[in-house]
């Protein structure tokens, strides 16, 4: 089993002021976030727009297990929520070989109605903190090029374009870039 990071500076709960006038309150997951986390995955995938699923690949109780670690060496899973509704999460995981452990990789969902608000910076920013935290050199994300408003954010926090799959997805009948980004740490 892993081990849990004590972060002094990501508290297990913190508040993040949204464009709206509301607060956002981002934390770690739990094992009881599990239905809302697959149902945030599956309404994100059912959009057909940011992400290679239509649904969460994940039933709830696998989602559960995989909450029950919410934050080790090895993965952090950071959750939002506003008014007391499921807003959106990030996961990162840091790579499973000696070679590539100094890097790590993310995913991020956001609600639709809880967009351009400031959440995905602020899952953004406390996934960071944690990478950093943890020993990361490199966190690494892929999106699709047609989801600016992304790209807009991931830019925002530091990423840049490291590489590019061209006509690697098909949405909506037509092709795609999927694009990588990189930040360093």
């Amino acid at each position: 089993m892993a081990s849990r990071v004590n972060h002094p500076h990501m508290p297990e709960q913190d508040k993040a002021p949204l464009k709206d006038g509301r607060v956002a309150i981002i934390r770690l997951a739990r094992p009881g976030d599990a239905e809302s986390e697959v149902e945030l995955e599956s309404a994100v995938g059912g959009e057909g727009l940011y992400i290679d699923e239509d649904k969460s690949e994940r039933s709830v109780e696998e989602m559960r297990d995989d909450l029950a670690e919410a934050e080790t060496r090895s993965k952090l899973r950071l959750v939002a929520e506003v008014d007391g509704r499921f807003a959106g999460s990030i996961g990162l995981a840091r790579g499973h070989y000696a070679k590539n452990s100094h890097t790590g990789s993310l995913g991020i969902y956001i609600h639709q109605e809880f967009r351009s608000l400031g959440i995905g910076e602020a899952l953004m920013r406390g996934g960071i903190d944690w990478a950093r935290k943890v020993g990361l050199r490199k966190l690494t994300l892929g999106v699709f090029a047609t989801n600016l408003r992304a790209i807009g954010l991931y830019r925002k926090v530091g990423f840049a374009e490291e590489a590019r799959l061209k006509g690697h997805v098909m949405i909506r009948g037509e092709p795609v870039d999927r694009v990588f980004m990189t930040l360093w740490l």
